[in-house]
């Protein structure tokens, strides 16, 4: 490619209302345009790296016979009444009438679509098990678009998804998954996690993220050095909680009396390392109470994750404010306590293991001190609802957990028979009975890719692509290529051997000054810069520049194809 042809719409200063660096440098770089909140135009530096993250990831669906397809985007609403999915989603399924009158909604993902296609299409378990993927645009209408395309509301994903007549051949396919995504994102040269994850809204008890490092990322991981330990922060278990629910033991005596007095707030010394928290909480409609009550260490924050899988809990969760605790119990939150709350208790299990604590009254400005379970108040129900932190230990029990920012660049889940068995997808298996299908589905966001190596790969000077999705590998720049017929001629023989070979280059030949030249190309980030001036020409030498380590080699000329093949590789 001639940069006199290309579309390089670099900008020299940072767009406003940018917050993280991928977001500005992909915009200073000329790789997106934003046309509205959530939405941007790519442009051909950026459509570059997207096909090459593509064409890695076709590579490695071939691999393990995954099956290329293409769905559409628009989907009919009945077929996510059949899946009961449209409350999960909520406002986030942008939904619309055709001019018949017919509801759909813009796809944020696919499970329905593809387990309608299967359910209609495959018959027998001799045509098992079946893997296809697609590459395509999604659409969830995000309340709240930011970081430009790691929160966008349109994005381009990879979603794959597998069919199965066994547990066991699901299971396979999974691991076959879980190695390829790896091999993806280590050939981008990626730094990055895999993690036990919550399957949410898509269903499954199995899956996995993977989790691209960055210090702007808007999720958190938990790890340990120690052991192969590892969790998206809303799963992650604490040392205590893991020993308590496998275990199962009881470390909480009885005393022959009880030592509970009551405070005034104005008595006790703050902060109180010994405080529990009570939250209240609203209950779904079917159960006999309208809220319960949630106890917490104060150090700690709620989880609202494990707390959703707390069946009796409204869905989405709805805490009870201030205001409503003053009318139903007549205290001010923040001195509500659980003594004599007649409602369902459910405390955290650092608050099991808790002595001589601290409750609120029930009373305003009171706290009831040396508090003790079975003495004072029965142990209510013990669940694992608090948030982990820095100086909670790993499960080997000696050394605290890392936690560290990240992007979701990938999730694979184990569905099971979850849509099969919503949509009635059978077949029959090999003594002709009908069976409900076992399935699979496996997500790569491949615009969040490029946001995720961007965060990790530049300087002041711009992005520093790795040379397999750089937009161009190599970039040749002739000094005052108008004005030195030597330049010129070189550069253009170099330049039609180097595509012979298949490189993907591009040659500056704007006749531009080499200030401008060079400041635009680091931008962009080619990794791979050679460098012709009439100087070293005449010694048949041209000048190779590395974008990373911005040192200057002189290389005959007749070398540099090779020498570009080696640092290719």
């Amino acid at each position: 490619m001639r940069a006199s042809q290309y579309l390089l719409l670099t900008l020299k200063e940072t767009p406003n209302n940018t917050k993280i660096i991928s977001h500005q440098l992909m915009l200073r770089s000329g790789m997106i345009r934003k046309l509205s909140s959530g939405l941007y135009i790519w442009l051909p530096t950026g459509l570059k790296v997207l096909k090459k993250i593509n064409k890695i990831i076709a590579c490695e669906m071939r691999k393990i016979n995954a099956l290329e397809i293409i769905m559409p985007i628009i989907q009919p609403k009945k077929l996510w009444e059949q899946s009961n999915r449209l409350n999960t989603y909520g406002k986030e399924l942008l939904q619309f009438f055709d001019r018949r009158n017919q509801e759909f909604i813009l796809g944020p993902t696919n499970e329905e679509v593809v387990t309608y296609l299967i359910g209609n299409e495959i018959r027998s378990y001799q045509e098992l098990p079946l893997i296809v993927y697609q590459i395509q645009t999604k659409f969830r209408d995000e309340i709240r678009p930011r970081f430009g395309i790691v929160r966008a509301r349109e994005f381009i994903m990879k979603d794959a998804y597998s069919f199965h007549m066994s547990k066991a051949c699901l299971k396979k396919t999974y691991d076959n998954f879980y190695t390829s995504y790896i091999n993806i994102f280590n050939q981008m040269q990626l730094k990055f996690r895999v993690v036990n994850a919550d399957s949410g809204s898509m269903g499954g008890k199995i899956s996995h993220e993977f989790q691209a490092l960055s210090d702007n990322g808007e999720d958190e991981i938990v790890f340990s050095q120690n052991t192969s330990y590892s969790s998206n922060i809303n799963t992650a278990k604490s040392i205590e909680s893991i020993n308590f629910f496998e275990k199962n033991y009881d470390n909480i005596h009885d005393t022959n009396k009880s030592i509970k007095s009551i405070k005034d707030i104005h008595e006790i010394e703050f902060p109180i390392k010994n405080l529990i928290k009570t939250i209240l909480i609203r209950t779904n409609e079917n159960n006999q109470f309208s809220f319960a009550a949630l106890l917490i260490r104060s150090e700690h924050e709620i989880n609202l994750f494990k707390v959703e899988k707390i069946n009796i809990f409204s869905k989405p969760l709805q805490f009870i404010n201030e205001k409503e605790i003053i009318e139903l119990i007549g205290v001010k939150k923040k001195f509500l306590g659980p003594l004599n709350l007649n409602v369902p208790i459910f405390a955290d299990v650092s608050v099991y293991y808790m002595k001589n604590f601290t409750i609120g009254a029930n009373i305003n400005e009171k706290f009831f001190i040396n508090v003790n379970w079975k003495i004072d108040m029965p142990i209510p129900t013990i669940v694992d609802i608090r948030t982990i932190t820095k100086n909670d230990l790993g499960p080997d029990g000696l050394k605290s957990l890392e936690i560290k920012k990240s992007i979701e660049i990938g999730h694979i889940f184990q569905l099971e028979k979850e849509y099969s068995k919503k949509m009635n997808t059978l077949v029959k298996d090999k003594f002709g009975k009908q069976k409900n299908l076992y399935m699979g589905c496996y997500g790569i966001g491949i615009t969040r890719i490029i946001a995720s190596i961007i965060e990790q790969n530049y300087d002041n000077d711009g992005i520093i692509w790795p040379s397999c999705i750089s937009p161009f590998e190599v970039a040749i720049l002739p000094i005052n290529i108008n004005n030195c017929k030597e330049t010129k001629k070189n550069s253009e023989e170099l330049y039609k051997k180097i595509k012979n070979e298949k490189i993907d280059v591009i040659l500056d030949d704007r006749n531009k000054r080499p200030g401008i030249m060079f400041n635009e190309i680091d931008l962009i980030g080619i990794p791979h810069q050679i460098i012709i001036s009439k100087r070293y020409i005449e010694k048949e030498k041209v000048e190779y520049r590395s974008r990373k380590n911005k040192k200057n080699i002189l290389i005959h000329i007749k070398d540099i194809i090779s020498f570009l093949k080696n640092q290719l590789k």
